[in-house]
């Protein structure tokens, strides 16, 4: 027997939410939820909807059976407001006037209400890690890939199957990313489920997500993805910088970088948090020109991060590679914990040390001009070293290099270097130079200070 399904009883949903899709809470922690549909039955009926908890069926407070507004035609809709959690499931039924009896229909699975980040940058934020990890899937982390479909999240974040994207298909062998690891350790201390949109692509320039650009062409391809995930996010993590490691474009990078922010919080937000990644080293064969500008782009993002507010950066220095210049698959786990960290200080508003140890300052220890004493900011209990000298710091005068004889941690959170000679002249202080800097200092979650280029040393 073939039944027509236009006329079987029940309540179908033809608009809603996608399973597995997390919707953007606002406020007051809670999530408008948009159903309509169509219904079937014989005589006077009300669609009835709920939104319940997968775990055990048990109705979302405030989000009970609740009568649709039946419309003309045999339709009807209705809008649900569910508060921060999941993952829920989404019901619907038709009550027949003057009958005890429902009759079931459709559902959605798995939907769940928090917050969605979109990934923006290079191939460090799309993933090229490599080697054996654990960094399981977890309900309540959910993606919305450049197919435009929301799944669970599981490694590769990035898989241009079937995408919808093509100005950010990767060819590069993508494969475990920093951001499973980022939601769940979003999700683990907050209990907001995380939905991941990812939109970055390998190699790609600053100027390719810069608004001010002529052709932003991938800035415009991420607000495309995050129209088709939603439309609403609660903030951005980014990891980019490589490709603009250049004397001509690390004077602007600031200004770029900063002009997509405030346009992105135009758009989505104002102080929607933006968490960038500082560049970590590479193994390739480097010269005085690429040592340079890759510390200088380090003390960029550094610097951003302390001017414009809601931007954190986070520090890699001491992560390790599955290429010459991919953090691996073990780094980015590590990674994906430190932003995570990060948020729950900057977005969520937690007490805990987000911040990685900043240098704060530096001056002469003493009269000859052959000590400096450099002090840093967001210190976790104290700065420890993990050899007999740190040899992360570097000096240079208006006479070249300065040799360092020795360096050592003094009290908590200063170094005390020893020069071979006295300074002359006007004075700085690198950490981290170069492509593939020594990394020696720590603090006490074992995280590396933030590189820094040009510190001038007062006195």
């Amino acid at each position: 027997m073939t039944v027509e399904i236009a006329h079987y009883p029940g309540a179908r949903i033809t608009s809603g939410p996608q399973a597995w899709q997390v919707l953007q809470r606002e406020a007051d922690g809670c999530a408008s939820l948009a159903l309509a549909g169509t219904w079937a039955g014989d005589g006077p009926s009300t669609v009835e909807v709920r939104v319940a908890r997968v775990t055990d069926g048990a109705p979302v407070a405030g989000c009970d059976w609740q009568d649709a507004e039946m419309l003309p035609d045999n339709t009807w809709r209705a809008t649900l407001r569910v508060p921060t959690g999941g993952l829920y499931r989404v019901e619907t039924r038709v009550r027949l006037h003057g009958m005890e009896w429902r009759n079931t229909g459709d559902k959605i699975w798995h939907i769940a209400v928090g917050d969605v980040w979109v990934i923006a940058g290079q191939s460090n934020a799309a993933g090229y890690g490599h080697g054996p990890v654990h960094d399981p899937p977890v309900l309540g982390v959910s993606l919305c890939g450049g197919d435009e479909l929301w799944r669970l999240a599981t490694h590769p974040i990035f898989d241009p199957t079937n995408t919808r994207h093509p100005a950010n298909r990767d060819s590069g062998w993508v494969d475990v990313s920093p951001w499973l690891a980022f939601a769940r350790g979003i999700l683990t201390d907050t209990g907001v489920p995380v939905g991941l949109i990812p939109t970055a692509l390998g190699g790609s320039p600053m100027d390719a997500w810069d608004p001010g650009n002529e052709n932003p062409y991938l800035y415009e391809n991420m607000l495309a993805h995050i129209a088709a995930a939603g439309g609403r996010v609660a903030g951005m993590v980014w990891y980019q910088g490589e490709s603009d490691c250049a004397p001509a474009l690390i004077p602007t990078y600031q200004t770029r970088f900063t002009r997509m922010v405030e346009d992105f919080r135009a758009r989505f937000g104002a102080g929607l948090p933006v968490l960038t990644a500082q560049l970590n080293r590479h193994y390739f064969e480097s010269n005085t020109e690429s040592d340079t500008t890759w510390s200088q782009m380090r003390d960029v993002q550094r610097r951003i991060a302390q001017e414009v507010p809601g931007v954190a950066v986070i520090p890699t220095l001491d992560l390790p590679l599955s290429d010459g210049i991919h953090t691996s698959a073990a780094g980015n786990v590590i990674l994906g914990e430190r932003f995570a960290l990060a948020a729950r200080e900057l977005a969520y508003g937690q007490d805990v040390p987000g911040h990685a140890a900043d240098a704060r300052g530096a001056v002469f220890h003493n009269a000859e001009r052959t000590q400096i004493r450099v002090s840093f900011d967001h210190v976790v209990d104290h700065l420890i070293c993990l050899a007999a000298h740190p040899t992360d710091l570097t000096v240079t005068d208006a006479a070249g290099d300065v040799p360092v004889t020795t360096a050592a941690v003094l009290g908590n959170d200063e170094v005390l270097i020893d020069l071979a000679r006295p300074a002359q002249g006007a004075t700085q202080v690198h950490h981290a130079y170069g492509t593939n800097p020594p990394t020696f200092l720590r603090d006490h979650l074992q995280r590396p200070p933030l590189g820094f280029y040009g510190l001038e040393v007062q006195g």
